[in-house]
């Protein structure tokens, strides 16, 4: 469920109409009136092996979103509120999500920089779900036409003896699609990345060596300057190998982790 939790962007934006040179083009910002009510059902199917043991999720929210100011810079201020969800069945409180209040910018950028903060060994899977859920959409400075592509950069910081590194996302505006029946702009995003972090301790070392991989789209809808779906497959494959002196001899044990992810996400209001 954290995964999905990650994906409560706002997805409100005004599509703005140009031609060159016989291509349509597209504008595309993300601005809205302020008060507006966005209510969203998202799904989620998590399935993870670990070694031999099979772990298998299903969670279903519900979520409303509502942009609570316009700035005279255009960026919005918007809430987001789990109202309701279900996981495997069980029903959880919606007491206990907090109300989550962000900034962005036209573009789609937070107008705070995402801070991603270095693992921790025992939070290894939730920094992962974490790195990888800052994942949203954004918009090119330029105009785009069918085929056009963009990227955003995402600084991760480590610590010793990892080293910083950089995450490209690429977008891409597929072509139109209809969505009930709605005409829409499909803008898929793709994210692949090595994963090899280390910890080095007085006795203990660990290294983790993977990869993640990252496919989805957006279907946009420049009617009502809102997307109609939204739809994610994450898949995480990793190897964990620890080497620990227990006074007499290293004790070597291996991990091995794979997790897939699918996020499905319906526009429920406006229509």
């Amino acid at each position: 469920m954290r995964f999905v939790l990650q994906f409560l962007m706002p997805l409100i934006a005004l599509s703005f109409f140009g031609f060159a040179q016989n291509q349509e083009k597209w504008s595309l910002r993300f601005s809205t009136r302020q008060g507006l009510v966005i209510d969203w059902h998202i799904r989620t199917v998590t399935k993870k092996l670990t070694n031999n043991h099979a772990e298998f999720e299903v969670t279903e929210l519900w979520v409303r979103e509502r942009i609570e100011q316009v700035r005279p810079n255009g960026n919005l201020i918007w809430s987001s509120q789990v109202t309701r969800c279900v996981v495997n069945g069980e029903v959880i409180p919606a007491s206990q999500f907090e109300v989550t209040v962000s900034e962005l910018n036209p573009l789609g950028y937070p107008s705070k920089p995402h801070t991603i903060l270095p693992p921790s060994l025992n939070q290894l899977d939730d920094w992962l779900i974490d790195l990888f859920g800052v994942v949203s959409l954004v918009f090119p400075a330029t105009e785009v036409g069918i085929g056009d592509n963009w990227q955003q950069q995402i600084s991760i910081g480590l610590k010793s003896p990892n080293e910083p590194r950089r995450m490209t996302i690429t977008y891409r505006l597929e072509g139109k699609e209809k969505v009930n029946e709605k005409e829409c702009l499909k803008i898929s995003v793709q994210l692949q990345s090595p994963i090899k972090l280390a910890w080095q301790w007085k006795d203990t070392s660990v290294v983790v060596t993977g990869g993640a991989k990252l496919e989805g789209a957006f279907w946009f809808d420049p009617t009502i300057g809102s997307v109609r779906r939204k739809e994610f497959n994450l898949s995480i494959g990793y190897t964990l190998e620890s080497e620990k002196w227990d006074g007499f001899q290293f004790v070597q044990t291996t991990k091995y982790v794979n997790r897939e992810t699918e996020v499905k996400a319906n526009l429920l209001s406006p229509k």
